[in-house]
């Protein structure tokens, strides 16, 4: 099409030129030829996934042999060793520029030759390999101490791990995560002295040539006087086909987030899943021990998990509490449903529910009805009778669906709550008795989003609420958003441009058409007070994501 714009082009300008002899059509350098080369699988699980795409791109020391490297396992984390034999091959290439023969399912473990030919008609031959690639990957992603159980805090810049800790630690056994097929030695199960300047160990990657040391000791790292530290944040892993574990959007299902422990615990309703928080691996199913939950999960400060039932107007709302996915869960509160809307999508918590805490729960209304929520307060571990706030100042949009969260600030029921809802879009600040003070707007880019969740978390002095921008539609945006709540200052701006906004996630967007909006996000400070882990979850992304902050002064 660009040949045919270009010569009508030409023959359109030689008219009006008359007596003028057309000026030649030079095409600049740099937009002539081969500019990368992909592969994806032509066959198995994987087949022509776009997580596992593999580029190379083309420079003038590699434009006449092209390989392409394919990690020796996939996903990196299991044991399935690929295979090259079957690749589906695609090449990005500059307009008016051609492939001969055509590129299709190749052979990577041969050499596979080509021709592009040029907009002037010059050629060059090529050829196209592939090589099996093993991992270069060698960190230590947990070290957990046995006895005591301490979680180190790592610091893979100055390759030193912190355990805090008053005990004698002169002889003691720790497990390890490692980056996935890479080996450590000496043997951490063995116990060893990490008192005084501690011990060393190295990790082995998969290539069996990269190689990182470790220090491990006793210390106590020094924190930022604020909030998580500037540069600290990263995208620690992600689970970008989620329905290649089993986890399948549709409707009717509901997803939601609790973690406690190493576990993070993904339901989509009545089915719910375990994953490993430092590396996202999936676990399987998670086994409710008979105890039927089929609205939501949530977990506390403590790591106390949360399963909610579903209920329908005068059906019994329940909530169940277990302090780990290994205990059976018993009831924390029930409630029989007046409200007259149905409730239990989403639930959110504050504090510790063997202690102090408050519990909400959102009544799902449509448009144009007064937003309410529920709010148990629990004192010392006894939950109070529920009260019913009515918020004004915030109409309910197209949230009938479970399309809303509302989360309190602190274990304290004056504090402010935080509320965002689909279709008004924006994080909305609560008081104590349901009037709205102030809020953030809608992103630039999220008007055609789904903002159905919220949460809040307490971390090194600081307070943060995050919401997700869910996918409603197969367009808008598809990112988690963190801003500081510290300050009882009004909230302003829009959520990509307000003065509050601290951190922005990247996106993963839906590969096919939408079928459910449905989302979550979750905050967790961990024990020792120096990480922050935040994590996202969309059925029509098919994704699960996670990223991490410290506050660790360097």
């Amino acid at each position: 099409m660009k040949k045919q714009i270009i010569m009508m082009f030409a023959a359109t300008a030689a008219l009006l030129s008359a007596c003028h002899e057309p000026d030649e059509l030079i095409i600049p350098e740099g937009i002539q030829g081969l500019n990368s080369v992909s592969a994806q699988f032509a066959t198995g699980d994987y087949k022509n996934d776009a997580t596992a795409k593999f580029t190379t791109l083309v420079t003038e020391a590699n434009k006449d042999r092209i390989v392409i490297d394919v990690p020796w396992f996939f996903p990196e984390s299991s044991d399935n060793r690929s295979e090259l034999s079957q690749m589906r091959v695609t090449a990005n290439i500059d307009n008016n520029c051609s492939i001969t023969p055509m590129l299709g399912t190749l052979d990577l473990t041969q050499e596979n030759w080509f021709t592009l030919i040029h907009a002037d008609g010059s050629t060059h031959e090529f050829c196209i390999t592939g090589n099996l690639k093993k991992s270069d990957k060698c960190e230590i992603i947990t070290f957990t101490t046995d006895t005591p159980a301490i979680t180190g805090i790592i610091d893979n810049d100055l390759n030193t791990i912190s355990l805090i800790s008053a005990d004698d630690l002169s002889a003691v056994t720790a497990q390890v995560i490692l980056s996935p097929h890479a080996t450590i030695t000496p043997d951490p199960a063995v116990a060893a002295n990490y008192e005084g300047d501690g011990m060393k160990f190295t990790v082995t990657a998969n290539d069996g040539v990269t190689k990182r040391v470790y220090t491990v000791s006793k210390q106590v790292p020094p924190k930022v006087k604020y909030g998580w530290r500037a540069g600290s944040e990263k995208e620690v892993w992600q689970q970008t086909a989620l329905d290649k574990l089993g986890i399948v959007n549709a409707a009717g299902k509901n997803y939601s987030l609790a973690a406690s422990g190493d576990k993070l615990i993904l339901s989509t309703g009545a089915d719910k899943y375990l994953f490993k928080r430092a590396t996202g691996d999936f676990i399987g199913a998670h086994d409710m021990k008979g105890v039927s939950a089929n609205g939501c999960v949530t977990s506390d400060d403590a790591g106390n998990i949360l399963y909610a039932t579903q209920a329908d107007p005068n059906a019994e709302f329940r909530i169940y509490t277990a302090e780990s996915t290994d205990q059976t869960p018993t009831q924390l509160l029930s409630y029989t449903n007046a409200t007259g809307a149905s409730m239990g999508k989403h639930i959110s918590v504050s504090g510790d529910v063997k202690g102090d805490a408050i519990v909400t729960a959102v009544i799902y209304t449509w448009n144009g009805v007064t937003c309410k929520f529920l709010r148990w307060v629990i004192t010392g571990g006894v939950v109070a009778k529920p009260e019913m706030v009515t918020v004004t100042g915030a109409t309910a949009g197209w949230n009938g669906n479970g399309h809303a969260d509302v989360e309190a600030s602190s274990s304290n029921p004056d504090d402010p709550y935080y509320l965002s809802y689909y279709s008004a879009n924006k994080l909305f600040r609560v008081d104590a008795t349901g009037a709205v003070t102030s809020s953030i707007g809608t992103a630039t880019w999220g008007a055609n989003s789904n903002y159905n969740c919220v949460d809040v978390c307490t971390f090194n002095q600081a307070k943060y609420a995050a919401i997700y921008t869910g996918s409603h539609f197969t367009y808008g945006e598809f990112k988690a958003y963190m801003f500081d709540v510290t300050s009882p200052a009004p909230l302003e701006g829009l959520c990509d441009t307000s003065p509050s906004k601290v951190f922005v996630s990247g996106e993963y967007k839906p590969a096919a058409g939408v079928v459910n909006a449905t989302s979550d996000v979750l905050m967790v400070a961990s024990p020792d007070g120096y990480k922050l882990s935040l994590y996202y979850t969309d059925g029509n992304t098919n994704a699960l994501v996670a990223w991490e902050f410290d506050c660790i002064d360097k």
